[in-house]
Formats: structure tokens, sequence, C-alpha cells
């Protein structure tokens, strides 16, 4: 008769072990036994690893022990009271968000969602997702020049200044969404407790980009702040004494500060040196004006479920490749040669598509860009509360052609080429909206997915877009980028548009379910 733990056989043992939290693995070392049995049980870290996270072909093949070893490494970062912690190790925060979205399951619920989304909606953790250059200056937290909207990003290298005095350090703001997910106590509309950072400095470029990379991931905008007027304050409900403040006016005032659109940029949102490397800020401004627009619209008009409600309310779902579930992307042109080009798509492009696009009126837009007075260089522009129009469009696509990937691509999958219509959705009747699409999709060389779409009036291009698909090949979320004028006027007109998939079927018709 056994009357000790430690006197089972080891095949029961590992039975009990597997059981154990990947945070309390660690806690064994204390026992001899236990310590030797987990260092030579190659299986246990595997299993443990599959009862807490999502096992796919991405991750099939790896090191498990070591691979569970770094997800406690992250869950404990983001478990500390030290914000500043946070900050220095945003760069392996969002790198490790990446990765766990890339193995995440697409076969309905995801433990890998599940584990990101309990550990950075925490309240302690929301402020990561609000460290963007746009919410510094929303809040007032910047005290220095904010810098140029075109100016190219600093290298990666740079750190932080942390040598200002703890006077110095303002307290972050508490981070609301003024979407509402009644299926979830978690959801939005929930104040969170405020958060102290550090003194900006211009260095902390980096910081801003990760954390709005990181916002875009996590994919819920945040479109109200609560500013705690003293570093003792902490979570407020809504008609506290501390004040609100409204990002859409901030995110307006990026989305169409045209000074941002250059040849460097190529006029879409990517950073001013011509790598077409992705600007996040500008990724998270069209994220929030749009979600603030849509909400605006769909609240008065539309009825929950609409195709014209974009994936956009829960939490890092969508931003996983491949997220659509539609035709395996492996296939390729050298591969399957008799193939027809739809099945030879690894970007899911065929199909029906709802399309988001916002303008102002241009003489609000030309008088905002230039009659107004002009701020310094490395200033942004004021503010802006101008009501903007919206148009919701319907875009059928289909591909035509596939070609291997150029010298300036990203090598690993090949340029798909489509054509097809779009017609106005919302308002029903709009000759603006009515056109012919060409286009094109492939990877920029940091491996993002860029779109490029022209619309066609009577045989004659007269806008494009430049956009970003969030989350990769085939993610749900769907692509946020700028239209603009195709001969790239420097006096607009230009705007944030969006747009996501609703069917695999070309003759699909949208408007049954607007």
């Amino acid at each position: 008769m056994v009357e000790h733990l430690l006197q089972l056989p080891h095949e029961v043992l590992h039975g009990i072990l597997i059981h154990v939290a990947p945070t309390d693995l660690a806690a064994l070392r204390c026992c001899h036994v236990l310590d030797n049995l987990v260092k030579h049980d190659g299986l246990l870290f595997k299993e443990v690893y599959q009862r807490h996270f999502d096992i796919n072909a991405g991750n099939i093949v790896i090191n498990w022990k070591a691979e569970l070893q770094d997800l406690v490494r992250f869950e404990k970062i983001l478990s500390s009271s030290s914000y500043e912690l946070k900050l220095e190790d945003l760069i392996q925060i969002v790198d490790r968000v990446q990765r766990l979205l890339r193995t995440a399951s697409v076969d309905g619920y995801s433990s890998n969602i599940a584990f990101l989304e309990r550990l950075i909606r925490a309240q302690k953790n929301i402020g990561i997702l609000c460290n963007s250059s746009l919410f510094e200056w929303a809040t007032g937290t910047t005290k220095t020049t904010t810098r140029s909207h075109v100016q190219a990003q600093p290298d990666s290298d740079q750190v932080l200044d942390n040598s200002s005095s703890d006077d110095d350090h303002p307290t972050f703001p508490a981070a609301v969404s003024m979407r509402e997910n009644k299926d979830s106590e978690l959801g939005r509309g929930v104040l969170r407790k405020a958060i102290r950072v550090p003194h900006a400095t211009r260095q902390q470029d980096r910081i801003h980009r990760l954390s709005a990379k990181l916002h875009c991931l996590y994919g819920v905008p945040i479109q109200r702040l609560q500013v705690p007027e003293t570093p003792s304050s902490s979570l407020q409900p809504r008609g506290g004494s501390d004040p609100e403040v409204d990002m859409h006016p901030f995110a307006r005032s990026k989305v169409y500060d045209l000074r941002q659109h250059s040849e460097g940029t190529l006029w879409g949102p990517f950073v001013d040196d011509g790598s077409q490397k992705v600007d996040w800020e500008k990724i998270e401004a069209i994220m929030i004006i749009l979600d603030y627009n849509i909400q605006i619209f769909t609240n008065k008009y539309v009825t929950h479920g609409s195709n014209l409600i974009p994936p956009w309310d829960r939490p890092f779902v969508g931003v996983t490749p491949h997220s659509l579930k539609l035709r395996p992307a492996e296939l390729s042109v050298e591969r399957t040669p008799s193939l027809p080009v739809d099945l030879q798509d690894p970007y899911g492009v065929s199909g029906t598509w709802m399309r988001v696009v916002c303008f102002l009126d241009y003489r609000v837009l030309f008088t905002f860009n230039f009659s107004e007075e002009q701020p310094l260089p490395g200033q942004p522009r004021r503010p802006n509360d101008a009501e903007e129009a919206i148009r919701f469009i319907i875009v059928k696509l289909q591909v035509t052609k596939i070609e291997k990937a150029g010298k300036n691509d990203g090598q690993g999958l090949p340029v798909v080429h489509f054509k097809g219509s779009s017609y106005s959705a919302l308002p029903p009747v709009d000759v603006n909206a009515n056109s012919k699409i060409r286009g094109t999709v492939r990877l920029t060389p940091e491996g993002e997915v860029r779109w490029t779409t022209f619309s066609v009036f009577h045989g004659e291009e007269r806008w494009r877009s430049e956009g970003i698909q969030v989350g990769g090949v085939q993610a749900a979320r769907g692509i946020l980028g700028y239209w603009f004028d195709k001969d790239f006027d420097e006096y607009g007109p230009a705007g944030p548009t969006a747009f996501w998939k609703v069917s695999s079927d070309a003759e699909y018709d949208a408007t049954e379910d607007l």
C-alpha cells in the first residue's frame, strides 16, 4: 500500500502533474524527486501546454519546455505591478502576442485568445494599449514637442529616458470604449484603473508604435478616456469628478492631416521612408475614427448582426491568420498549375466584401490643412470635431491573375491581381460608390498583407487606396487604410477606409443583412 505521493509509480505521477498549472511547475523544484521527474519527463511539458494552449500546424514541432517557460515569463510580466517593466519588455510582449495569435485555433474556442484576453483586459494592463503618441497628446501626458506625423521612425534600439523626477510622472487615464458588448460582463464601457506612466520623450517612438500595434491587434477601439486629476485617483464610475476625453477628435486630426501623405509613405499607412513598413499609429487612428463613425451611424439605423458592423467587438478575435476559414493558403502556382486561379489564391480574395469610406466636406478638409494657422514642424494639427460623411459599399471581387512576388515584395507568397465592381449599400443611391474595381494583394518586405485598389469610372481610374490586413493572411478583422486621389494630389481629398469579407460567394446578396 502506497503511503506517500512520491511512492507512486512515475506513470501515475505523470498523470497527476499534467493537471498542474504552467506557473506552478517551477514550484516542483523544491522537491528533489519531483524535480528529477520533471527534468526527465519529456512528455510532461507538451501535455501541460496542450491543456492550456492551442495546438495547430504552426506549433506542432517546438521545444515544449522552452515554449512553456517563455509563456510563464510572459504571464508574470503582465501580472507585475510595475508599469515601467512592461514598457521595457513591450517588444517581447508584442512578439509573444503575435506568436500566440499565429498559432491560435480558428475552429471555435481558442485557448490562446482566451489567455490573451484575460491578461490584456486586466485593469493594470489596459494602459499598455494607450501609450501611443495619439493617447499622450489627447490626455496631455506628453510634455515635450510632439513629433511630426510624417517623420521617419527612429531605430528600434532607442531606449526610454526615465530620468525625470517623480513629479513629472503623470497619471495615465482610464480607458473606456463607447461600444458595449452585452454578452460579456467584461465588455465595452468598463472604466479602467488609472496607471502612472513615465515622462514622454522624443525617444519613445518605439514604445508609441508598439503600443499602437498592440491596440490594433487587441482590436476593440478605445474611444474614451477618464483622466484622473490627481495621481491617487483610481477607478471611477461614469459621472465621477474626473474628466473624460473623447479620442475621435484627435484621431480625426491625425487621419485627415495631409502632411502625412507623401511618396515615402506611398500615401498609405506606412512610415515615411519608402520601406513599406507599417505605421501602426496611423492604423490605430484609422481604426478609432472609423469605429466611432460606424457606431454613430449603426446605432441609429442598423440592427445587431448586420453586415455593416465590422468584426471589431471582441478582443483578439479575427486577427489570427486564416480566421476567415477560406480555401487553403498553401496552394501555389508552381505546385498546382492546372487549378483555377481562385484555388491558387492564398489571400482569399474572391467573394463579397463590405467596405466603409469616410470623408470630410472638401471645404472643411482644405481649411483644416491649408487655410488655418499652420502648426510648427513636429506638431500635430488641432483636434478636429468636424462631422464626417460615411458610405457603406458592397464590393464583388474576382481573382484574375497570380504572379511571382517582385523584388520589392515579401517573397513568402505571390502577388494576386483582382477585378470586380462596387455599388452603394447605404445610402442606397450614391453614384460615387458605383464603380469598377481592380487591384492587387501582396506581402510587404516585413511580411504584412498589403492591399491596393483602384476605383474605375467610365474606364478612367479616379480613386486609389492602400491598406493593411490586420492579423495577416485571410484574417477576418479586415483591411484598414487610406483612400486618396489616384494622382497623389497633395491637396486631397483623402480619408480612412476599411473593408472586411462577408461571403466567399461573389453572387451573395449582402443587402439582405443590412
